[in-house]
């Protein structure tokens, strides 16, 4: 089970690493079939092996957290994602359940339109004026782009007609077309040495955000609506699909490939119909999205806390290009596994240029069967595809030419050891193994562990080859002399180290066990051990069964925590950061006296003046409260600020306590 547990774990840290890439640097790294089916691997995994699912998992998010540094505002209702099906089977598996929605033997009509490849954005009118205009974000919160979308095209600012609902939202994507994308991307290449734009998502993305209001008018943006949020103003119009034809008439560009139907033929046929004129639309589509009809009968099917269960994106499958492979390299990792990587023939794909291709593991790599000089099918992600998907059959193999998994280790030469699953081989020379060591000290000197500023990959790599530095200790003993022998280390960089090193004196216990990089403890891990020992000391000198106590802490990461604070030297070099480097581990409380908070299920809505939402939630988990994202009924506390939203009144309808902030600052004292 706690192997479960831990690529469980693996999982959630990876696809909220990809969430960031994407979401928040635009800069995504792998396809989207394989994020699909990464999450979709998670989320079945965490339902049939968890009794409770933790909320910071990414099943439980929607997209991605937003940088602190944005202005970030609330959505008056949640904005959630839509769930994926990339085949006919599937499809039918979801149109067999609302199927059996069925009352009065009366048919369920569908409104089934494209799924748009841009950004997803809320419009927010009062009265039929624009007002506010924010990203998806997380669902709950989104970035504030009101300046921005006021140069987007069909975006009304005052609506065509009288007696408007006094506050709507309305839902759609903001995009670029094929055309214009092209144009943006031939005048870039000309200025910018053949770097171009990945995608026109991507690019829309970018824009959207820009300060200069000169780049927002170039790059000719538009939008399509394709939701709403009217709070009742339609009392009496039980149809998606008539609203949406009223809002229309409002002034919104609705896209004209849709159909209303009830049949599933007529479903198929538009799917199939749609994915044969994709190329000729002017803009990008990634599926088809079909919804209920009837809004009375999607609040009876319901929702998950991500994604709406009425509604479901029906995917295309992803294009393909063909390249030839020249090389395949072998990479260690922190922990010692090996990862296989494909290097081939540069292919161009969604306007991003590809060169490699994680293979993932040996099994993988067995099953692709590769040669040199192979003919490989690379798939088309929305972005950047980092995927082989298959090969094209070739006879007269060199045996020569075959790519085999070595024996050795690539760094060290210390013989492979292979996994108990028979996955993943291993180095466990992890003392002397020279990739292993710089990882784990980059993992120990990155930003969420030792944040030391300008202390990057780089940097540590040379530190690492050609100063001999092995542990973390070395690097509190860096001086200028050193730091400005290495290459391209200037001295504003060494300074900023030196600084940054000089003042470091206090780091949070779950920091400080996360920086370790110990096998199987992430940073949800590191926290519950924080929490559990509250202290250094009392981690360190804990027995195996101590460890099992800790939730989420099973045998295997029991045994390898055991291991590590076994182990003289990672004990010498703990000690050393305490007491020589004057390092301040920060305690956690274990117990909790005359707290209204301990043990409590706490929810906030709307704003509060005194504390950043990330503060706030800070002070209460170390009260002992748990800290909730979403309403439900397990919510035993309600904490309301300047302008609340749903939340309230669904705390409200289920007699939940509620309290303002005033009595929150008291009880904090």
């Amino acid at each position: 089970m706690c192997k479960i547990k831990k690529k469980i774990k693996d999982l959630q840290n990876i696809i909220i690493y990809y969430n960031y890439l994407y979401f928040i640097l635009g800069k995504p790294i792998i396809s989207d079939d394989r994020y699909d089916y990464l999450f979709n691997k998670l989320k079945f995994l965490e339902n049939k092996y968890l009794k409770k699912i933790n909320i910071n998992s990414p099943t439980q998010l929607v997209g991605s957290r937003i940088f602190q540094k944005s202005i970030l505002k609330k959505h008056l209702t949640p904005m959630l994602s839509l769930n994926n099906v990339f085949n006919k089977i599937d499809f039918i598996k979801f149109y067999s359940k609302i199927i059996k929605y069925k009352n009065n033997n009366k048919n369920i009509n569908f409104f089934c339109e494209l799924k748009f490849d841009g950004i997803a954005v809320n419009l927010i009118y009062e009265y039929g004026v624009l007002k506010k205009a924010f990203t998806r974000g997380d669902g709950l919160i989104g970035e504030d782009v009101t300046k921005n979308i006021f140069f987007v095209q069909d975006v009304p600012y005052c609506l065509k007609g009288k007696h408007f609902p006094k506050i709507m939202e309305i839902r759609g994507e903001v995009l670029m077309s094929k055309k214009d994308f092209f144009k943006l991307n031939k005048k870039y290449l000309k200025f910018n040495n053949n770097v171009q734009f990945s995608s026109a998502r991507n690019l829309a993305s970018g824009t959207l955000r820009k300060k200069k209001i000169n780049k927002l008018i170039k790059r000719k943006l538009f939008f399509i609506c394709h939701g709403f949020e009217l709070f009742n103003y339609f009392k009496n119009l039980d149809s998606y699909y008539k609203i949406l034809m009223k809002i229309k008439n409002w002034g919104f560009n609705v896209n004209k490939n849709f159909i209303f139907s009830n049949s599933l033929n007529n479903i198929i046929n538009f799917y199939l119909n749609i994915k044969n004129k994709r190329s000729k639309l002017k803009f990008d589509i990634d599926g088809i999205v079909i919804k209920v009809d009837s809004l009375k009968l999607r609040k009876k099917i319901g929702y998950v806390s991500k994604y709406p269960k009425w509604a479901i994106a029906f995917k295309f499958p992803s294009k393909q290009k063909t390249t030839k492979l020249l090389n395949v390299s072998f990479h260690v990792g922190r922990t010692g596994i090996i990862t296989p990587v494909a290097h081939f023939k540069s292919v161009i794909i969604s306007g991003a240029v590809i060169k490699k291709a994680s293979i993932y593991n040996n099994n993988e790599l067995k099953k692709l069967n590769l040669y040199v000089g192979d003919k490989l099918f690379i798939s088309r992600a929305g972005d950047v595809i980092p995927k082989i998907i298959g090969k094209k059959n070739k006879q007269n193999y060199n045996i020569l030419n075959k790519i085999k998994f070595p024996k050795k280790c690539p760094s060290c030469s210390y013989y492979l050891k292979i996994s108990k699953d028979k996955i993943n081989y291993y180095c466990t020379n992890s003392l002397l193994c020279i990739d292993q060591i710089t990882k784990r000290l980059i993992h120990f000197f990155s930003k969420t562990s030792f944040k030391i500023k300008d202390l990057g990959p780089q940097v540590i790599s040379q530190l690492v080859k050609k100063k001999n530095f092995r542990n973390p200790i070395d690097f509190f003993k860096l001086n200028l002399e050193i730091l400005n022998s290495l290459h391209n280390v200037g001295k504003k960089t060494s300074k900023n180290i030196l600084n940054s090193l000089n003042k470091f004196h206090t780091i949070s216990l779950d920091k400080f066990i996360y920086s370790f990089g110990i096998k199987g403890v992430g940073q949800v891990s590191s926290m519950n051990l924080s929490k559990y020992f509250s202290s250094i000391n009392n981690l360190i000198n804990s027995t195996k069964q101590d460890f099992l106590k800790v939730p989420g802490i099973g045998k295997l990461i029991a045994k390898n925590l055991y291991i590590f604070f076994s182990k003289k030297k990672n004990k010498q070099i703990i000690y050393n950061l305490i007491n020589k480097f004057k390092i301040n581990i920060l305690k956690n409380k274990k117990k909790y006296l005359n707290s209204i908070f301990l043990n409590k299920n706490i929810l906030i809505t709307g704003e509060l003046k005194n504390f950043s939402r990330t503060e706030i939630k800070n002070k209460l988990e170390k009260l002992g409260s748990n800290v909730k994202n979403s309403f439900s009924k397990n919510i035993d506390l309600v904490i309301k600020g300047k302008n609340p939203g749903i939340k309230l009144i669904k705390s409200i309808q289920n007699n939940i306590k509620i309290i303002d902030e005033n009595y929150l600052l008291k009880k904090l004292k």
